[in-house]
C-alpha cells in the first residue's frame, strides 16, 4: 500500500527523529535568544526574525533528512527501497512546504501589527512616553519611589515645550496590558520610551533606566545610578537632562526643574500622590487615606515653602477632598510662586470651577497654552466651554476639539472615552456614541468600563443594553450594592416598578423619583442631607418632589441654600444637574404664591432663553418647551415638544408629567402624543429586554443581595 510504503520510507531515513530533534532545538534556541534580547533591551525584531529562520529552515532540515543519511563513512544519498517510495517523496515534500506556508501566514499578521498598520496615527520625533518604573526593592511599600519617579520625570519633561509627553493613565494602562515597546510606540503615538527600576536597600538606591526607540525596540541609552536615597532629586534631575539632550540634541538651555530640589519635600511629594492616586483609581473613595494625603503634602509645602506645585497638589487633594476653602488657599500660594505651570493653572481653574466663578475659563485655557499636551487640562476646559457655550453654539466644535486632543493624548484612559461618548450622548448625537462604545468594548475589560459603557447607552435610549452592561459589571463585582442600585434605577425609568422593588427593596432616591412617589423621596432625602451635607444631588431631586408636590416655598429655599440662580446667573451651569435644577427653581418659582416670586421666575425664564448656551435637541429639548411655556409662547412650547419624540434618549417620566410648565397642557394632542411615544418606547424595551440579556449571556436574579 501507498500509506505502508511512505512511512516506511519515513522510518527507514529517520525523518521523524530529525523533526524532533528539529523541534527541540529550534525551541530551546529561540527560548535563549527572547530572553537574551529582554535583559539586554535589544531590538524585538531578532527574536521575530530567530522564528521566521527556524520556521523557514524547517522544509530545508527535513528535505536534507529524507534525502541524506549520516553513516560512519560520512554523508551519503539514502536509497529509496519501494517502487513507490519515489512518487511518495514528491507527494511528501509538497505536503511539507504547503504546511510550513500554512505557519508562516498564520504569524505573518502578528510579525506586521506592531510597525505596519496602514490606520496607525503620526508619530512625531519629539514625542515619548515615561512608563511606570519597577520597584525592585524587597519591600512593597517602596513602589511609591518607583512610581514616583516615573510621574516626576513625567511632569518635568512634560514643562519643556519641545517635547510631547503622553499622558500618565495611557503609560501606566500600557505596561498593566504587558505591550512590548512597538506596540506602545504604536498605541500612545510616541516615538521614544522611558523605562526603568528602582531599588531602595538602606539608605542606598540603584536607579536604573533606558531611553528606548519605539520603532525598533533599541535601547538608545542606559545608565544605572548609584547613590543615598538623599540625592534622589539629582539623580531625576540628570535623567530629565539626559533624556532632554537625547531627543533634542538641537536644544539649547532647556530648563527641566523638578517639582522641588529638597529631599524632604520631595519624599514627601511622592509619597503624599502615591495615597492620592491610590484613592482616585478605586470606585469608592477612601477618605482617611485621602486625609492621608493632604497631611503629607501639607507638610511638603512646609519643607520646601517655594514649591509651586507642592501647595497645587495640596490644593488638588483638598478639592477632592470636598475643602474648598482650603483649597483656595493652597492655590492661592501655588499662584504668587509660580503661574506659569500647567499644573498650576488647571487647579487654579478646578478651584474657580467648584466656586463657580467665571475665572474657570481663563485658567483652564492658559494651562492648555502652557502645556498643549496636558489631557487633564483639555478635558476641563473642553466641559467648561461645553457647559458654558452649550448646543446652540454649533456644534460647540471647540469643545469637540479638546476632548478628542485629549483623547489622542491619552488613548488608553477610559475616562477620555467615556467623556467624548458623554458629550455626544447628551446632544442626542448617537451615531457618534456607537463607535465610542465599540472602543471602551474593545479596549477595556473592568467594572468601570462596564458602567461607563451602560450610561452612554441610556444615553442613546438602549437601555435594555445599558441594563445588560450593568448586569455585567455585577457579575465582576457581585458584592457591591451599587450595582444592584443602578439596575434597580434603570427597571424604574423603563416603568417596571416590581424589578425595581425587587432588586432594591428599600428604594434609594432614584428608583423614588422615578416611580414618582415624592412623599417617601423627601423624607429618605432629608435624612441623606443630614448625613451628607455635601449631596448636591440629593438637594436637587429633593427640591424637584416637593415642586412637584406642590410645597413651591420649600422647593425655592433649599435651591437656594445650593448657590442657585446665582451660580448660574454669573458662570452659565456647571453640570447637566444644575440645568435640571434650575429649571426646577424657575417652575417653582411661577408655582409660589410669595410676592414677586412669579416675576423672578418670569424672568429667569427670558434670562434662559436668551443665553447663548440653550439648545433645542438632545436632553435639552424639554426643557426648551418648558421655558416657552412658563413664557406663555403656547405653539412655539407645543412645536419644540414635538421634538422630543425626535431624540433617542428615553425621557424621564416625572419631568414629562410633573414640572409646573405643562400643567395646562395636560389635553394638548401635541403633549398626549409625547407622552404616549414615551409610553411605547418603556413598553418595547421592557418587551425587548428578555432577549437582550439572553444575547449577553447575563441573568437578572431580582433577588436584593446582602
Amino acid at each position: 500500500m501507498a500509506g505502508v510504503s511512505f512511512f516506511a520510507e519515513l522510518r527507514k531515513r529517520k525523518v521523524p527523529q530529525a523533526a524532533a530533534i528539529y523541534g527541540a532545538v529550534s525551541w530551546g534556541v529561540t527560548e535563549i535568544i527572547v530572553t537574551v534580547v529582554e535583559q539586554l533591551f535589544l531590538p524585538q525584531w531578532i527574536s521575530t526574525l530567530a522564528v521566521i529562520g527556524f520556521v523557514v529552515g524547517f522544509p530545508v532540515a527535513m528535505f536534507l533528512s529524507w534525502t541524506f543519511d549520516l553513516t560512519s563513512e560520512g554523508i551519503q544519498r539514502t536509497a529509496v527501497s519501494s517502487r513507490r517510495g519515489t512518487a511518495s517523496i514528491a507527494l511528501s515534500m509538497l505536503l511539507l512546504v504547503a504546511g510550513t506556508a500554512g505557519l508562516f501566514l498564520l504569524i505573518k499578521p502578528s510579525i506586521q501589527e506592531p510597525g505596519q498598520r496602514s490606520d496607525a496615527p503620526e508619530i512625531m520625533p519629539n514625542s515619548v512616553a515615561v512608563l511606570p518604573f519597577e520597584n525592585a526593592s524587597q519591600d512593597a511599600a517602596d513602589s511609591y519611589l518607583s512610581e514616583g519617579l516615573s510621574d516626576e520625570l513625567r511632569g518635568q519633561l512634560g514643562r519643556v515645550a519641545e517635547l510631547r509627553i503622553a499622558a500618565r493613565s495611557s503609560s501606566v494602562a500600557a505596561v498593566e496590558r504587558g505591550m512590548d515597546a512597538m506596540a506602545v510606540s504604536s498605541s500612545l503615538a510616541v516615538a521614544h520610551l522611558v523605562e526603568g527600576s528602582v531599588r531602595l536597600q538602606g539608605n542606598r538606591l540603584r536607579v536604573s533606566v533606558q531611553l528606548i526607540e519605539g520603532r525598533t525596540g533599541l535601547a538608545l541609552w542606559s545608565n544605572t545610578y548609584h547613590r543615598s536615597a538623599k540625592e534622589f532629586v539629582n539623580v531625576q534631575q540628570n535623567i530629565a537632562d539626559e533624556i532632554v539632550r537625547r531627543i533634542l540634541p538641537g536644544a539649547k538651555g532647556v530648563a527641566t526643574a523638578p517639582a522641588t530640589v529638597d529631599a524632604d519635600a520631595n519624599d514627601l511629594l511622592l509619597l503624599a500622590q502615591h495615597y492620592e492616586y491610590e484613592v482616585r483609581s478605586r470606585t469608592q473613595i477612601d477618605e482617611d487615606k485621602l486625609a492621608k494625603a493632604v497631611n503629607l503634602y501639607r507638610a511638603a509645602t512646609e519643607a520646601d515653602p517655594t514649591s509651586a506645585l507642592a501647595f497645587s497638589r495640596l490644593a488638588r487633594a483638598l478639592l477632592f477632598l470636598g475643602d474648598i476653602e482650603s483649597a483656595e488657599g493652597a492655590i492661592t500660594q501655588a499662584m504668587l510662586i509660580d503661574p506659569n505651570l500647567s499644573e498650576v493653572q488647571n487647579t487654579l481653574g478646578e478651584t474657580y470651577w467648584a466656586r463657580g466663578l467665571p475665572a474657570a475659563a481663563a485658567a483652564f485655557e492658559r494651562a492648555v497654552e502652557l502645556d498643549p499636551d496636558n489631557a487633564d487640562a483639555l478635558a476641563n476646559y473642553a466641559y467648561q466651554l461645553w457647559m458654558t457655550m452649550g448646543a446652540k453654539a454649533p456644534g460647540n466644535p471647540r469643545a469637540l476639539d479638546l476632548y478628542q486632543r485629549a483623547l489622542d493624548n491619552d488613548p488608553l484612559s477610559l475616562t477620555r472615552y467615556a467623556a467624548l461618548g458623554d458629550y455626544y450622548g447628551r446632544q442626542g448625537h448617537a451615531a457618534e456614541v456607537r463607535p465610542i462604545i465599540e472602543d471602551i468594548e474593545a479596549l477595556f475589560h473592568s467594572v468601570e468600563a462596564y458602567r461607563a459603557i451602560d450610561w452612554l447607552y441610556e444615553l442613546i435610549g438602549e437601555v435594555d443594553h445599558a441594563i445588560a452592561w450593568r448586569l455585567r459589571a455585577r457579575d465582576l463585582e457581585p458584592d457591591n450594592p451599587d450595582h444592584n442600585s443602578r439596575l434597580a434605577g434603570l427597571f424604574a425609568l423603563l416603568g417596571d416598578a416590581e424589578t425595581a422593588l425587587q432588586l432594591e427593596p428599600e428604594p434609594g432616591i432614584w428608583v423614588l423619583y422615578h416611580l414618582r412617589r415624592y412623599d417617601e423621596l423627601i423624607a429618605l432625602a432629608e435624612f441623606v442631607m443630614i448625613e451628607d451635607p455635601s449631596d448636591i444631588d440629593a438637594r436637587y431631586l429633593l427640591s424637584f418632589a416637593h415642586a412637584a408636590s406642590g410645597n413651591n416655598d420649600q422647593a425655592i429655599r433649599i435651591l437656594g441654600s445650593t448657590g442657585l440662580p446665582d451660580s448660574v446667573l454669573e458662570d452659565r451651569p456647571r453640570s447637566a444637574s444644575e440645568v435640571e435644577a434650575f429649571q426646577t427653581l424657575i417652575n417653582a418659582l411661577l408655582g409660589s404664591d410669595i410676592p414677586d416670586a412669579n416675576e423672578a421666575g418670569l424672568s429667569l425664564a427670558q434670562w434662559q432663553e436668551d443665553v447663548p448656551w440653550w439648545g433645542d435637541v438632545g436632553w435639552i429639548g424639554l426643557y426648551r418647551a418648558c421655558n416657552f411655556a412658563n413664557l406663555g409662547q403656547r405653539d412655539t412650547a407645543l412645536e419644540f415638544l414635538a421634538k422630543i419624540k425626535q431624540s433617542v434618549r428615553l425621557r424621564r417620566e416625572p419631568e414629562l408629567r410633573d414640572l409646573y410648565c405643562f400643567r395646562d397642557y395636560q389635553d394638548e394632542p401635541v403633549y398626549q402624543s409625547v407622552v404616549k411615544d414615551q409610553e411605547q418606547r418603556r413598553a418595547k424595551l421592557r418587551q425587548k429586554l428578555p432577549a437582550t440579556l439572553r444575547e449577553y449571556g447575563v441573568e437578572l436574579q431580582a433577588e436584593s443581595r446582602d
